[in-house]
């Protein structure tokens, strides 16, 4: 288990990363168990992947504070919004976060439903899988799974 749980800022444009270069994704399955445990500014978060630098991946988070679940691709440390959902998490539960990503289709799941689903072709390359949160995001996160053809 990773626990990110003691923040340093409150800083609303920070991103946390945490990624493995010598991991490569591009098509495949993520999965991770997340809880958000607290957080002022942000809570939540969840998995990157087809990571080329902290600049440059894809990331699907939930957020209880904001009730919603997204989808981003960042280019140039510029987060674009790809799909999102209203979700009703909650803080201190532990929920699975389900991503799959083969070719341009990224399709999302929460506690098992599927709520995102999109088309994106920005980062086609493969890339290395992480844990991302935001700001003084408190989150901890357990049981990081990879299947399919991870290049």
């Amino acid at each position: 288990m990773v626990a990110l749980s003691a923040p340093n800022h409150a800083s609303d444009d920070r991103f946390n990363l945490l990624w493995n270069r010598a991991l490569e994704f591009r098509d495949g399955e993520l999965s991770v168990a997340v809880r958000a445990d607290g957080g002022e500014v942000d809570q939540g978060g969840g998995p990157m992947w087809r990571v080329q630098d902290a600049n440059n991946y894809y990331v699907c988070r939930f957020n209880p504070l904001e009730a919603n679940y997204r989808v981003y691709v960042v280019v140039g440390g510029v987060r674009k919004q790809l799909a999102t959902a209203l979700i009703g998490a909650r803080v201190g539960q532990w929920h699975r976060i389900d991503v799959q990503h083969v070719g341009s289709l990224i399709t999302c799941a929460l506690d098992g439903r599927k709520f995102l689903e999109v088309s994106d072709e920005t980062i086609a390359r493969s890339g290395g899988v992480g844990l991302w949160t935001k700001a003084d995001a408190q989150t901890s996160f357990d049981d990081l799974a990879i299947t399919g053809p991870q290049r």
